[in-house]
């Protein structure tokens, strides 16, 4: 007997179909999609889907009607928010990630030979568990590795909790749904002032703003909020297909530049990175005049507060 298997999207008879998902308030896109997985857990409906539009590598999967990861192109956000900031440490031994229960952030993590610890705090099990049957190329191991641990729950419990125990960590990746839904209270200052007691003393965090053309004030207020906080916030954009536009995200320390922080060379195991690089690395973080009203301008570095 064969084992069973999911069937892409250019070998199955099911009659594809618009797939329509909000970006911002007065606009949307849609991709043709042909469905291969559903289901609604106690916190929200899970979706996994084949996109032709990205060929054989089209499979994504979707949250509440917004598109989170492809096998196409998830490794773009997961690329930026995680290298330039452990690059910029140096040495990051523990790594907490928001979120993340793709595992797309966790792989990107553990390449980083410094790493011995990465702890995934997820709020709903049901996410790994459909990724990893339907879509496991975007973990790539990554829960399997011994230096992962994955925590099922609220990320405001585990930040209280880990901070009660004087715990401490390098870098702190946000990687959760956009901060206009259930994740609005993990994107304010206050939260990011319990994020900042958690870091070390050369620590800083990275996360997903949105998409600064269509989302202007939710990421105008989030950088707001990461400015009041940090004393250093850098902002840094790129375009992402499966989202339909330009996506903004940004790192926020009190001791890292990251943006001028360039490498010259990647180690070895970083030599696979299909989008972030050295010679990349000044583009990602120069941001258009168009979006400075957005944004802001050139990034205050660590010393100037």
């Amino acid at each position: 007997m064969s084992a069973k298997r999911d069937v892409p999207a250019h070998e199955s008879g099911i009659a594809p179909s618009p797939c329509t998902a909000p970006l911002g308030q007065w606009a949307s896109y849609a991709f043709v999609a042909r469905p291969v997985f559903a289901t609604t857990s106690a916190h929200q409906h899970i979706e996994v889907v084949d996109l032709p539009a990205f060929g054989a590598l089209g499979r994504a999967y979707r949250l509440d009607g917004r598109f989170m990861a492809s096998l196409a192109d998830a490794h773009i956000c997961h690329e930026c928010m995680v290298h330039p900031l452990l690059l910029a440490h140096g040495s990051a031994a523990r790594v907490l990630i928001l979120g993340g229960g793709d595992g797309g952030s966790a792989r990107e993590a553990l390449r980083h030979a410094s790493v011995r610890e990465v702890v995934v705090a997820e709020l709903d099990a049901q996410v790994p568990a459909t990724v990893l049957q339907h879509m496991p190329a975007l973990a790539d191991g990554a829960f399997d590795d011994p230096r992962t641990t994955l925590v099922i729950g609220d990320a405001r419990d585990l930040v209280d909790a880990a901070l009660a125990q004087g715990e401490r960590f390098d870098a702190v990746i946000f990687d959760l749904t956009e901060a206009d839904g259930d994740a609005a209270t993990l994107h304010d200052a206050a939260f990011f002032v319990k994020v900042r007691t958690l870091l070390g003393s050369r620590g800083g965090i990275a996360l997903q703003l949105g998409a600064p053309w269509f989302e202007g004030d939710q990421v105008r207020g989030m950088l707001d909020a990461l400015r009041s906080v940090f004393a250093c916030v850098q902002p840094m954009t790129t375009y992402v297909p499966l989202y339909g536009t330009q996506w903004a995200l940004a790192f926020a320390s009190d001791s890292l530049d990251v943006r001028d922080n360039t490498p010259d060379t990647l180690p070895d195991a970083l030599q696979p990175l299909r989008h972030y690089s050295p010679s990349r690395h000044a583009a990602l973080f120069d941001i258009a005049p168009e979006l400075t009203s957005v944004l802001g301008g050139a990034p205050a570095h660590p010393a100037t507060r």
